[in-house]
Order: structure tokens, then sequence, then C-alpha cells
């Protein structure tokens, strides 16, 4: 009877896991072809009592956010197509487009920021057919370009981040007719908090590509993109260019 009974449960047991395994996989298969459906530019028009639009090819429900988006909203203008290029010209007249080839690296960064909003607030239906996507909806080679710069943007922007709080911007003092007449350093000059104040120096942020005034650890005294300021003492806490 035991031995029955034991039977019985292994192969209720693997038989259950057959059919999550089967239907488990096919609602996953549901689901990714759901993020996945195709659209063309006349279905973000012909919805109905919908509001889709798109941005680099991803197609979102903004029924939600109408008094924005409907006839007469703020918004209006982005309804109904692809107009990734407007987001970041603030061309509304022109540029309800998705040409974006000849947009500064900072500015492709911009367009994945406004997508990333639209990801946080809105339903994302699928993507579109066209410069961005594939009919079958796989990525175009125009797209994986531009996540690639998107990714070095992100990249240089922590680098950035990084090399300001290790050299965060002086205080500044100036005048219309003399421009800066006094540069110094405090514990939570730069808008980075710190147990050190620093030396005021001019300093060359490689990411950035310029000389800017910032605050020096005496650890960093001697780095290469640090130079005093001319007639400025060495330890001197105020420098007066």
């Amino acid at each position: 009877m035991l031995k029955k009974a034991l039977i019985v449960i292994i192969t209720a047991v693997v038989f259950r896991s057959f059919l999550e395994y089967i239907f488990g996989r096919g609602s996953e298969q549901a689901k990714k072809n759901k993020e996945n459906k195709i659209y063309q530019n006349i279905d973000l028009q012909d919805t109905g009592e919908k509001l889709y639009l798109a941005i680099l090819g991803h197609v979102y429900d903004v029924t939600s956010g109408g008094k924005h988006y409907k006839k007469g909203g703020s918004y209006d203008f982005f309804v109904g197509r692809d107009a990734s290029r407007a987001y970041v010209t603030g061309d509304f007249k022109n540029d309800l487009n998705d040409f974006v080839e000849d947009l500064s690296e900072n500015q492709i960064r911009d367009i994945f920021n406004w997508k990333s909003f639209y990801d946080k607030t809105y339903p994302h239906l699928g993507v579109l057919e066209g410069k961005f996507y594939t009919a079958e909806g796989q990525k175009t080679e125009h797209l994986l370009n531009l996540e690639k710069i998107n990714q070095n943007q992100i990249k240089n922007e922590k680098q950035n981040s990084d090399f300001q709080k290790r050299f965060p911007i002086c205080n500044s003092e100036w005048t219309q007719e003399k421009g800066i007449t006094k540069l110094w350093c405090t514990t939570e000059s730069g808008g980075v908090k710190r147990s050190w104040a620093g030396y005021p120096r001019l300093v060359y942020n490689p990411i950035a590509k310029q000389e800017s005034c910032a605050c020096v650890n005496e650890n960093d005294l001697s780095h290469p993109n640090v130079k005093p300021y001319p007639n400025c003492e060495p330890k001197s806490e105020i420098c007066r260019p």
C-alpha cells in the first residue's frame, strides 16, 4: 500500500511539473509577445478613445494623462506619432519626427531619459515598425548605435560624478565689473559634504574636457590635472585671480 501511495504521489508531482513547464512557458511566451507587439504608424492614430505615442520606437498608452495629451492639451502634438526629436529640440512645429541622426550625444541621452519617464508613468504596449524596430520587432542597427551612445553617456556621467566628488567645485565671488574676484573652499562647497575643505586650484576635468576651480584635498595637490592659480600661495585657502 505504501509503495503504491508513493508511486501515485510521485506521478502527480511529475505531471504537475510537466503542466507547469508547458503552460508556464506558454504564459511567458505570451507575455513576451504582448510586450513585443508590433505597431505601425497608422495604429497610433486609429485608436478610438485611446491615446498612443511612441518614443525611440517604443509605444505607450498615455490615455491616463488625457488632460495633457488629448486634443487641446499641452502635449497633444506628441500623440499618434514617434516625435523623439522634438523632446530635446523643443521645436514642436518642425521636429515632430524620429530624425535624430544629427543630435549630440547629450541630446541622445536626454531622449533616453524621456523614455525612462514613460516607462515609469505609462503602460508600454510594444514597438513601432520603422526606424528603430523591424517588422519582426528586432532592434535596428540605428537603435543599437543609439543605445551604445546612451550607455557611454551613462558611463561618462558616473565618471564625471566621481571626479566632482573628488574635486568639488569652489565657492566664487564675482562682480559685473571685474568678473571673479574671490575663490575659496568650505566643507560643503560644490554641493559635496566632506570632512575637509581643501584648497582652491585650477583643475582639468578629462570627462567634461574643461578647466575650472575645484577644491583639492591636500593628498591630491600633486595630481597631474591640478595646478595652482597665478599669484596664489600654495597653501592659501583663498585665491583672488
